[in-house]
This record gives C-alpha cells, structure tokens and sequence, in this order.
C-alpha cells in the first residue's frame, strides 16, 4: 500500500467527516430538546441542495445558496410548529413517525420540481497540490466551510446565555421554564439552526459532490455519526463524523478490491460494534430509568 495514498485517503475521510459531522449537529441539536429523532432532516439536506442548483438557474450563485439556506430554515420551522409542537408530550416515536412523513413528502415534492438528474453547482473546480496531497477547491470549501460551521454552533453552546439556555432546556423543560426561560421560542430556534445547519450541509454536499438524489445518504450517514458519538453530546459528534469518514474513505481504500462498495458500509459497522459496548454511544449521557 502507497503510504501517500493512505494519507490522502485519510485526509478526504477527515473532510467528508467534518460534513458529516456538521449534519450529524441538526441530528443532535432537535433529539436534546424533543428527546426524538427528526427524520426529516435528511430531506432538508436534499431540498436545500436543489433550492440552490434550480435558482442558480435564474439568479448569481451566491442568490442561489442564500435561498437554499432560507428555504432549509423555514422548512425546519414549519415542521416545529406545524408538527413537532403539536406532539409535545407524546412518547418520542410520535415525532418519529410523523418527520418519517414529512421527509417522504418534501422528498417528492423536491424530486418532482428539481428532477432526478446529477448535476453541478455553479462553483469553479481548480486543484491544489498540498505537499504530496492534491485536493480540489471543492474539497476544501466544503471541510473548511464545514469546521467553521461545527466552531461556531459549539461556540454559541457552550459560550453564550443563549447557549446556556439552550442547555437548561435540554437538561429540564420544566426546570427551565420555572426559571422564566423562554421554552417554546427556544424550542424553535434549535429547529431554525437544525434546518440552517441541514441547508449548509446541503450546499456543501452538492458542491463536493454534486446535486443528486443520493445526497440523503450522506445525510443518513450523519445519523450515525450522530448515534456514535452520542444523541446528547454536541461536541462528540466531531470525533464521531471524523472517525466515520475515516473509516469509509480508508476501507474502501483498502477493501474495495475484496468487497465492492464495502466503505459506505464501514460507518454502520463501526456503529452497531460502539453500541453493543456503549449503548448511549462515545459520548452520550447514560439515562437510569426507575421502575
């Protein structure tokens, strides 16, 4: 094996993994406030990315991404307000079965409007020799983009009175609303950034690997950077994304000539063997139940 092209290998894994777990945030950010898992979220990954290909048709690129962030937003709002909030108090598989609903929905609706095809977003594609690595403009818009987003979301968690509560409510709704929190607004917040971190995710996606409908699984794949780093946990789920990509890019690498395909497996292998060990994932906070 060519020691450089396990390098480079290892570096596209910490790339794709920064994405991954940059989505995987959306994932974690809905679950610490509802205590479910938003299925929806995948799909707004995909919407955003063919809000952005079909305006690009019509207005400059940068018009063309700033929709699709607002278009992820307001989706995610609207499935607070039109169907998280109105589930609030049932038990978690409600919420789960209704986003599994609405992902369907936003799905077809998107397909039908942007098309199945593969296609590019407007961005220019020039390669860069990094020493012995060589990676494309896409390449590094979409790791840096995607490490500036994670910085800033755990920068506002864990640094700011909005952060603060957004914690206080996660810990205790009705703690924090005793205390004079602003639980609901809260609430539908961390859905708005949950959609504005699904929307960049989108984009970055699309811009490292095009506009297509396999752009979901990516997003799926984040659910199990997510779950491995721990559904609770906001800054584990770098380590998670990282290990994820890691892993895909360095096993296909190393596999694919015995097992066709194997590294876009390695994520869910990797995750089924954490959770038999650690149910509550890396980093997660182990829940004791009373009976």
């Amino acid at each position: 094996m060519d020691p450089m092209l396990l390098l480079e290998s290892t570096v596209r894994g910490v790339i794709i993994g920064l994405t991954y777990a940059m989505i995987a945030l959306g994932f974690n950010i809905v679950y610490r406030v509802n205590k479910s898992i938003n299925f929806a979220h995948p799909v707004i990954v995909l919407m955003a990315a063919y809000v952005a290909l079909v305006a690009s048709y019509r207005y400059n690129p940068l018009l063309a991404y700033l929709l699709a962030v607002l278009a992820g937003v307001a989706a995610s709002i609207a499935i607070e307000r039109l169907v998280a909030r109105p589930l609030l108090g049932r038990p978690p598989v409600a919420l789960i079965g209704a986003t599994l609903g609405i992902y369907y929905l936003i799905k077809g609706v998107t397909i039908t409007i942007g098309g199945a095809e593969t296609a590019s977003l407007p961005i220019a594609y020039k390669l860069y020799n990094l020493g012995p690595i060589t990676l494309g403009l896409n390449d590094i818009v979409s790791g840096l983009g995607s490490l500036l987003v994670l910085a800033l979301v755990i920068l506002l968690h864990m640094k700011t009175r909005l952060g603060s509560a957004m914690r206080a409510v996660a810990e205790d709704v009705e703690g924090a609303a005793a205390y004079g929190i602003p639980v609901r607004r809260l609430m539908s917040f961390s859905w708005a950034l949950a959609g504005l971190i699904g929307a960049l995710g989108g984009l970055f996606l699309a811009v490292k690997n095009q506009v297509s409908v396999e752009l979901e699984f990516y997003a799926i794949r984040a659910l199990a950077a997510s779950l491995l780093a721990g559904l609770d946990s906001i800054g584990g789920v770098i380590v998670g994304g990282i290990v994820l990509g890691i892993a895909e890019e360095v096993g296909g690498l190393l596999l694919d000539d015995y097992l066709p395909g194997i590294g876009y497996d390695m994520a869910f292998f990797i995750l089924l063997l954490v959770l038999f060990v650690k149910p509550y994932g890396l980093f997660g906070t182990e829940r004791i139940e009373r009976v």
